[in-house]
Formats: C-alpha cells, structure tokens, sequence
C-alpha cells in the first residue's frame, strides 16, 4: 500500500469519544431550545405583522379607488349635464325659429 493510503486508513480509524462527550452534546441542544423557539415566535410575529400591512394597504388602495371613481363619475356627470343643456338649447331654438 502507499504512503497516502496508510495516512487515510489512520485518519478514518474508529474512536472512541472522550468522557462525558455526548452529556455535552444533550446539554448544548437544550441551551439552544429557547432562542429556537424565539426565532419561530419572531417568524409567526412578522408573518402576522405582514399580513396586517397587506390588508391595511389593499383597504387603502380599495378606498382610493372609490374617490377616484366617484371623481370621474362626478366629471362624466357634469359633462352630460353640458351636453344635455346644450341639446336642449338647440331644440329650443328650432322651436321658436
């Protein structure tokens, strides 16, 4: 065998973990629980925050859709009141000629 190959097998030889290793192990998992569980709180808390906004933002474009369709309701309006007065004006005239 070569040099490498005997390098590699040494490098992978099974052992044993040192004393108390997977105590340490378990102890560092469970400090690592609270802020875990923070985090999911954090997520659910900007997801909630998020669609508030989104609800709040489509209420506020839906009203702001309504003033500007009453706007052009209101100028529609009047334009076939103008034009109206107008026909009316004309048939007057021809009446009266």
């Amino acid at each position: 065998m070569s040099e490498f190959e005997d390098d590699l097998r040494s490098a992978l030889r099974r052992e044993e973990p040192p004393t108390g290793f997977s105590g340490r192990v378990l102890a560092r998992t469970r400090q690592r629980t609270a802020p875990h569980r923070m985090g999911w709180i954090a997520a659910i808390a900007a997801c909630l925050l998020l669609s508030v906004g989104g609800f709040e933002y489509r209420q506020y474009e839906g009203r702001k859709a309504k003033k500007e369709l009453l706007l052009a309701l209101d100028i529609a309006g009047s334009k076939l009141n103008m034009a109206q007065k107008k026909v009316s004006d004309l048939s007057q005239r021809t009446i009266h000629e």
